[in-house]
């Protein structure tokens, strides 16, 4: 009889761990890390993303990207990462139809789907996300120079073992003063309460080149 009742204790066991783990994990990589600006023509841009998990038991992830222009409002993104979450990789496209202007905010739309393994327990889970960002950025002039602050509500609709909706408020600025490398920061607060996100504190590094010249120095 005990030897019955050891299996679905274990088996009980086995879910509450990989729930705690996974919330551990969380889904850390729903950060924003750009504003609204558009690259111009045959102009391109890579970087790099560390970023600080401030909730569900803490980490630190590391993602590399490479941004393209594909229209004069359209530019697209290419991103993978590691680190707390043992992969993802993400292409998104931005849409700005309002740009920067006068004392109008560039105001933009990003899409993207977002593909993340994560290993529980020695096994392996897939997740496939959508999200849908609304961006609005405004370039000012500082006493540091020019800055372009920027706000975004990501909201994302995960696919995995289980389905779940997740949204954060993203609130960030970017130091644009020099012209071959632009550094930004942001806070990413979870508004949904759920263990499939978190907030985190996220820097991002930016290295413009062209087709032409390569990297402008």
């Amino acid at each position: 009889m005990k030897l019955l009742l050891k299996q679905p204790i274990t088996k009980i066991l086995l879910i509450f761990v990989s729930t705690f783990l996974l919330a551990r994990t969380s889904y850390a990589y729903f950060s924003i890390s750009e504003t609204s600006e558009l690259l111009k023509k045959e102009s391109y841009r890579v970087g790099v993303i560390p970023q600080l998990l401030l909730t569900s038991g803490g980490g630190s992830n590391l993602a590399a990207f490479f941004d393209m222009p594909v229209e004069d409002d359209i530019n697209t993104r290419f991103m993978i990462g590691s680190g707390n979450t043992d992969f993802w990789g993400s292409a998104s496209a931005k849409w700005v139809p309002y740009p920067d202007y006068e004392k109008q905010p560039a105001i933009g739309f990003r899409g993207s789907f977002i593909y993340a393994r994560y290993n529980v327990l020695n096994q392996s889970s897939n997740f496939y996300n959508f999200q849908f960002t609304p961006i609005i950025s405004k370039i000012v002039n500082s006493r540091w120079g020019n800055m372009n602050p920027y706000i975004g509500l990501p909201l994302t609709i995960i696919y995995g073992p289980s389905t779940s909706t997740v949204m954060q408020l993203v609130v960030g600025n970017e130091w644009i003063e020099l012209k071959d490398f632009q550094i930004g920061a942001e806070f990413d607060l979870d508004l949904s309460n759920s263990k499939a996100s978190t907030s985190a504190l996220t820097l991002h590094f930016n290295f413009p080149f062209d087709g032409t010249t390569g990297y402008r120095k």
